[in-house]
């Protein structure tokens, strides 16, 4: 179940960047033009780390398709399968025009919708994504990730949890998305 909940935060993240500053609030935002390079059908491959990064982990592999949903949003569902049980994310994300930054919402089996905000660093090309949501237990859950844009057809994600130390995260995920032809 632990798989299943990590799985459905990271959805929303393999999409796009977050906010830069803008120096004239009118022009279009850089997250836009990444927003509308992510359209289309993505292979994932998943590595899991359960019981922490320094475990055995777990591989399995899944397909990301992504819409546009107007001009500032993205639709996405992630689909995996995991020992025959197929998980199913969908999330939407985009540029908020009040915010000046993306926001997102995660939604997938469980009874939790999760939101997100991020930065975008332009120069390493690597977003930093804030997720807050619920456990299965409905406690607060924090996640962090980066996803770094490796190229126009390939992005790596690598999602953290808390760890047992005060703003200690350690990783957990690590998806490869590579972009079909």
């Amino acid at each position: 179940m632990l798989i299943r909940s990590m799985i459905a935060t990271v959805a929303v993240f393999v999409v796009v960047p977050s906010s830069i500053a803008q120096e004239n609030p009118m022009s279009q935002p850089i997250e836009l033009e990444v927003l509308k390079a992510s359209v289309g059908v993505w292979d994932a491959e998943f590595e899991v780390w359960p019981r922490g990064p320094d475990s055995p982990s777990i591989k399995f592999k899944g397909v990301e398709t992504n819409r546009p949903f107007g001009e500032y949003w993205i639709a996405s569902d992630l689909v995996s399968e995991y020992e025959g049980q197929t998980t199913k994310v969908h999330s939407i994300i985009g540029y908020d025009l009040d915010q000046g930054e993306l926001v997102g919402k995660i939604i997938d089996h469980g009874p939790y919708a999760a939101k997100l905000t991020g930065d975008y660093d332009q120069k390493s090309k690597t977003v930093q994504w804030t997720t807050e949501g619920k456990g299965l237990d409905g406690k607060p859950l924090l996640q962090r990730t980066s996803v770094t844009h490796k190229n126009a057809d390939e992005r790596v994600l690598v999602l953290t949890v808390p760890g047992r130390k005060k703003d200690e995260f350690i990783k957990f995920m690590q998806i490869r998305f590579v972009k079909r032809k």
